[in-house]
């Protein structure tokens, strides 16, 4: 090899290695720039080594969502569940949504419902989160947030 190659193949092998880590550091990883910004006052509680924080509501014409951030575990952890109510009656169980893990126990999860019809364009909502963390016991873990939401405009 000559000079001139000898150069341009320690180029590129520097490139190669300084590059990927100069992405990792300056970009950030890829799961936490997923995450959405809050868009309501956040609400954290902490229950038996579960911490929660809600961060995000969508409450339109189609459907309701929630967003939350737990660190404790998650759905395989804790079998989740979800009761939505208005002003105290509930309105419906057991919604669907998404999982984003963040890292070990720790995830986003957005959960939400279609079952909007007949409430009203000012919710009075408390979510209540039910976790099980042992499969022998009914969901012995309750964490209730309340929030009032306004119908988003479409």
């Amino acid at each position: 090899m000559n000079k001139k190659s000898t150069v341009i193949a320690l180029i590129i092998g520097i490139l190669i290695l300084v590059l990927p880590a100069v992405f990792y550091f300056f970009t950030g990883s890829s799961e936490e720039s997923a995450l959405p910004e809050p868009n309501i006052p956040t609400q954290t509680k902490t229950v038996n080594g579960i911490t929660i924080t809600l961060q995000n509501a969508k409450y339109n014409n189609k459907e309701l969502q929630l967003g939350y951030e737990i660190e404790g575990g998650g759905q395989s952890e804790n079998d989740l569940g979800y009761t939505f109510y208005n002003e105290g009656d509930p309105f419906v169980e057991s919604v669907s949504g998404t999982l984003l893990q963040l890292g070990d126990k720790h995830y986003y999860i957005t959960a939400k419902t279609d079952q909007i019809r007949d409430l009203p364009e000012s919710l009075n909502l408390t979510f209540e989160i039910k976790a099980r963390p042992n499969s022998a016991e009914q969901h012995n873990i309750s964490i209730p947030f309340e929030l009032v939401l306004e119908k988003e405009k479409s």
